[in-house]
């Protein structure tokens, strides 16, 4: 796969066409970039039709892989993008096979195009409150459903794709049957545009909703719909159906799979856990390589100013500190984003296919917070990382021309979108704080239903808590904690113990304060968010942990299952210090081990300097999709920034454009009466 993908890379980067070239992107309209997004998405799924040809009969194009690989080579962001993240996996999830005969050929011939849209004006996370309705009218033998937006804030906003370039829309409205019952939220197949100009349809009234701080190839847009009518057979059927009738049913289903309306909003998830890894990855090749380059410092081991020798800052124990635990992050969460999707597509395939084992609504609930909870997790950390990575470039890291501020503002959508990063955890706690109940309860049975989920740990260290043990972390020495077990021990323990003061807090406010159970909850919000982030640094490492101990040994050399073992290690140790006061608060660390763990940090610096170049070269990122003059695999990188100032527009002439404002000014005095200077 590695030969296919740098091929397809190349592809790309030669290019005849030259649609592809990135070198003028910064002095770019936002109209200007969108455009040319648009004509590097029909040139890309023109090259997929030659390199692959099956495409042009496989109902999920874009599923292949080389469609994955040469979206990836583009190093840009297409304005179709939901159609492939979102729109298919709706399609493919929740509707019936007959709906799916129907659309699928479109979606492979590239005649819909679609995105997904939930987020209203004045609704986001609350999916409970959306607006949009979906009445089923008994105007023809089949009967139709009207989609309309009753209110300014019922609006669709910030879809993707929406603005315009999709054609068509997964419309999440609330659907009132034939009878006037409101059946809660479904989704709903509306076309947007006309197929011969695309032109909005009658009824539909959709835009761009303007600039944002970053992403701006995508085109996020609105959409109000006044009385859209679409067929009855629009509808999402799979679960649930209306008919001619408008009589509305559900299929008869298990618990597990009344859950599978979630699948897409989790599969998103997943796709922004994967991410996070793939851009934090991309920061940490440019500032590790510029690092490695640039030297600030005079070295006194090799005769300091006389020589003029510098120092690598690479070398210094604070750039050190900077940037590899963000490399040890990376690498740790390729590990946890390709489990999450691998868990998401076995359980899909399940609900939706019926094949493999059976999954139980409480696996479903578990990896809904698992995604949850790492999501928030990797993306925050992914966001805030690249901006350290930004400033840990100093003042060339604030060039556009370094790739990093690009790289911010198109990654800073993330922990946002699908979920905000501070409302997540809610979701998480809401799953998770069952657990201390049932491990109260006693009920075997009930716990053995977790078994096979991530939050399984859970159960056992609980229980474990409760009974009083488990109070002391079991390091005897600061080598102890080079021991990934030790490590792991730790934060299960602090997951479950905020856990439990979680559960207790809860039950607190409500039996003595006499909080009602939503005043409890707002009381704990603060804890919630606590409790999910230790819950996704313990999958985090857990995943990684698997990996060495399960699969390393089939794909790596003894020297590279070492080094991602000290990442491993190092991931652990930073976030552990990051964090002392939840070790420290119970006593579960001493004084003594935490001062270990500050001085192994330190330590495992040193150990892993002398790879970080090479770490960073293993993610194999080409110098055209990093498009950065700092992170250049060659390590020119003065001459790359000088080349930069040669394609500002700023400098095609002489002299420069506005210079006849500065001349009124410097020539002609203006504003002056009177005696003057005169050069």
């Amino acid at each position: 796969k590695t030969a296919r993908r740098r091929a397809l890379e190349k592809l790309i980067e030669t290019d005849p066409s030259g649609v592809f070239n990135n070198d003028k992107n910064h002095y770019m309209h936002r109209n200007e970039r969108h455009i040319r997004a648009l004509a590097k998405f029909v040139r890309l799924v023109e090259l997929m039709r030659i390199v692959s040809p099956d495409s042009c009969t496989n109902l999920d194009v874009v599923a292949n892989d080389d469609f994955r690989f040469l979206i990836g080579a583009l190093a840009d962001d297409l304005p179709a993008a939901l159609h492939w993240i979102m729109f298919v996996p709706n399609i493919k999830s929740l509707c019936d096979e007959e709906q799916q005969a129907f659309w699928m050929p479109l979606i492979r011939d590239w005649k819909v195009i679609g995105c997904y849209a939930q987020t209203e004006l004045g609704h986001g996370s609350n999916v409970r409150g959306l607006e949009t309705t979906a009445t089923f009218v008994k105007d023809c033998e089949e009967g139709s459903f009207v989609i309309n937006s009753p209110t300014i804030t019922s609006a669709k906003f910030w879809p993707g794709t929406l603005g315009r370039t999709a054609n068509h829309a997964v419309v999440i409205a609330r659907l009132i049957d034939g009878d006037g019952v409101d059946r809660g939220i479904h989704n709903f197949l509306v076309q947007l545009r006309s197929f011969d100009d695309h032109t909005p349809m009658p009824g539909v009234k959709t835009g761009d909703i303007g600039p944002k701080i970053g992403y701006n190839n995508m085109d996020n847009g609105f959409a109000r719909f006044d009385h859209v009518k679409i067929p009855r057979r629009n509808m999402a059927m799979r679960f649930a159906a209306v008919d001619k009738d408008g009589k509305y049913t559900k299929k008869t289903m298990s618990e597990a799979a009344s859950k599978v309306a979630y699948i897409t909003m989790m599969q998103v998830r997943a796709y922004i856990v994967n991410e996070a890894g793939k851009s934090l990855a991309a920061g940490c090749t440019i500032t590790a390589r510029y690092s490695a380059v640039r030297r600030q410092g005079f070295d006194m081991s090799k005769g300091g100013e006389k020589t003029k020798a510098e120092v690598q800052i690479l070398d210094y124990k604070q750039q050190q500190h900077r940037i590899l635990p963000l490399i040890a992050s990376a690498y740790c969460f390729f590990f946890t984003g390709r489990k999450v999707l691998r868990d998401l597509q076995a359980i899909e395939r399940n609900l939706v296919a019926g094949v493999g084992e059976m999954v139980t609504k409480t696996e479903v609930s578990d990896l809904h917070a698992s995604t949850s909870s790492l999501k928030s997790f990797c993306s925050g950390v992914a966001a805030d990382g690249i901006e350290d990575l930004r400033k840990a470039c100093g003042g060339h890291g604030f060039l556009q021309a370094s790739g990093l501020p690009e790289l911010l503002g198109t990654y800073l959508q993330n922990p946002t979108v699908e979920g905000d990063n501070f409302m997540l955890p809610q979701q998480t706690v809401r799953v998770l704080l069952k657990i201390p109940q049932v491990v109260m309860s006693g009920d075997e049975e009930a716990m053995s239903a977790y078994k096979k989920c991530d939050s399984y740990y859970l159960v056992k260290k609980t229980a474990k808590i409760i009974q009083g043990g488990d109070s002391q972390c079991s390091a005897t020495e600061e080598d102890s904690f080079l021991d990934l077990n030790v490590l792991l021990e730790a934060f299960k323990h602090r997951t479950a113990r905020l856990l439990i003061a979680t559960a207790e807090l809860m039950q607190e406010n409500m039996s003595e304060k006499g909080m009602s159970q939503q005043e409890a909850w707002n009381e704990g919000l603060v804890q919630f968010a606590r409790v999910s982030k230790a819950h996704a640094m313990y999958l985090v490492l857990n995943n990684v942990y698997v990996f060495l101990n399960e699969e390393a040994h089939l794909a790596l050399g003894g020297t590279e299952v070492a080094v991602l073992k000290d990442l491993a290690i190092l991931f652990a140790l930073w976030w552990m210090e990051k964090d002392l006061g939840d070790f420290l608060e119970d006593g579960y660390l001493s004084g003594e081990q935490s001062s270990w763990v500050r001085k192994l940090v330190l330590a495992m610096l040193s150990k892993i300097r002398p790879e970080a170049v090479a770490l960073v070269d293993a993610w194999d990122y080409s110098d055209f999709r990093l498009k950065s003059a700092l992170g250049r695999f060659d390590g020119n990188v003065y001459p790359a920034i000088m080349e930069s100032t040669s394609k500002d527009p700023l400098n095609a002439t002489e002299p420069g454009p506005g210079y006849e404002h500065l001349k009124r000014l410097i020539v002609d005095g203006v504003g002056i009466s009177g005696t003057a200077s005169r050069l």
